[in-house]
Formats: C-alpha cells, sequence, structure tokens
C-alpha cells in the first residue's frame, strides 16, 4: 500500500504545479480504461525545444515510438485547444505503421511541428484492420500530444474517429510491407487527460507504410471490405 505524504494545512501555491509533469503521463495511462492501452503513447520526459525552423533533437523514445519510414503524410485540420492546419508531406520525418501489440488493429504514428504551437505527436489506432486489407467505415481512435509540455488528448474509444475509406497496396520490394492511405474525420473532440480543453481534428487524410509482423490472414475481412 502506498503511503501518501502528509500535506501542511497551508501547502505553497505553486507546489501542485511542480507535480504535474509527473502526474499528467499517469493520467494518459490510466485513461485507457475508457480507450485503448497500446494507442497511448508511452510516459516521457520533456523533450528539448527546437528552435522555429529546426528540427527537435531525437531521444530514445523517439526512436521507439517512431521507427524511420521512407514516406508518409498527414493532413489535419484541428480545432480547440490546438488551432492549426496540419500538413506534413515529404519534408516531414516520418514514422512506420504497424500492427497493435494486441493484434486487433493498425496504429499509425505521426511526429513533426506546426508553428506557433511546437512539436507535435498524433497516434491513430484503426480498428479492427489488418495489414494488407482495403476498407470503408473503419472505426479509428486518437491521441494527440503537444511534446514537451505533457499535454494530451484523447478520443478514448473507436466511436468517436472512423476512414470513410482505407486502401493498402504491397510496397514493391518490401516483404510484408503496405502502402495505406486513408481519409476520415472526428465527430467528437479528443478530451484533455488531466486537465480542461480538447482538440477536435474534423478531417484528416494519412499516408504511411504499414509493416506486418507475419503476412495477414486470408479470411473474412472484419470490416467490410472494398469491392
Amino acid at each position: 500500500m502506498v503511503s501518501w505524504p502528509r500535506r501542511s494545512s497551508s501547502p505553497p501555491a505553486n507546489r501542485a504545479d511542480h507535480r504535474w509533469p509527473i502526474v499528467l503521463p499517469l493520467l494518459a495511462l490510466l485513461a485507457v480504461g475508457c480507450g485503448r492501452a497500446d494507442d497511448q503513447p508511452p510516459p516521457r520526459e520533456p523533450a528539448p525545444e527546437a528552435t522555429p525552423g529546426e528540427v527537435a533533437p531525437r531521444t530514445a523514445a523517439d526512436d521507439a515510438l517512431c521507427v524511420p519510414a521512407a514516406t508518409g503524410s498527414l493532413r489535419a485540420r484541428l480545432q480547440g485547444a490546438i488551432d492549426a492546419e496540419i500538413d506534413w508531406g515529404p519534408d516531414t520525418r516520418h514514422c512506420l505503421g504497424g500492427v497493435r501489440p494486441q493484434g486487433d488493429g493498425l496504429r499509425l504514428v505521426y511526429k513533426g511541428s506546426v508553428a506557433g504551437v511546437g512539436p507535435l505527436l498524433l497516434v491513430f489506432g484503426l480498428a479492427p484492420l489488418r495489414p494488407g486489407e482495403s476498407a470503408r467505415n473503419v472505426p479509428a481512435n486518437l491521441t494527440v500530444v503537444r511534446e514537451g509540455t505533457g499535454q494530451f488528448f484523447a478520443t478514448q474509444g473507436e466511436d468517436k474517429c472512423a476512414l470513410d475509406s482505407v486502401t493498402q497496396v504491397p510496397v514493391p520490394g518490401e516483404a510484408s510491407a503496405y502502402l495505406l492511405e486513408g481519409r476520415g474525420y472526428c465527430m467528437q473532440p479528443a478530451r484533455a487527460l488531466g486537465n480542461d480543453g480538447s482538440v477536435l481534428v474534423s478531417r484528416f487524410d494519412v499516408v504511411a507504410v504499414v509493416h506486418a509482423a507475419d503476412p495477414p490472414v486470408q479470411a473474412e475481412p472484419s470490416v467490410r471490405a472494398l469491392p
């Protein structure tokens, strides 16, 4: 059993502020009781801030979460606590997509920077969807992180966002790799964890290389397949 330290009757006014960098990542993990644990980014130390026009230094956590990919793109409209138009194309470092740790869908990771906002991390969970499978009306959940600030926003469920369509085609010369393209939207915002505020990603277009550890099983599609 954890013994919490006793507080004095008159704590300093700024004591709580010192705890938030530690508490917020823990709240992000606790929130997966309503969402998906495998789509939440792992707790991490605040990343060094980059000056405008400069890419933030890579960290061990970056390399673990964002395995470099040869191609990809993300275009999205964010409104609310973060108001931004994202257009991460060839000039942005891209991450390799893959199968969720529990094997029940795909996970796409995007990292980049937005002027006036700073470094952002967006994680999409697409389920049920297998590598190589093309489909319509694919449920999705979304986590948005303002890196280096401790701010997490999560939809906490797969009933708030969806992709109208997803196509996957084999990548020539790469075994078990597929080029995924999709277009989607969110009907409800991602809510802040441990704070007030929300971010609505009203629309998004994704392109990513998805790698499967094993070739996809040939079975009945788990979502309504494209003709």
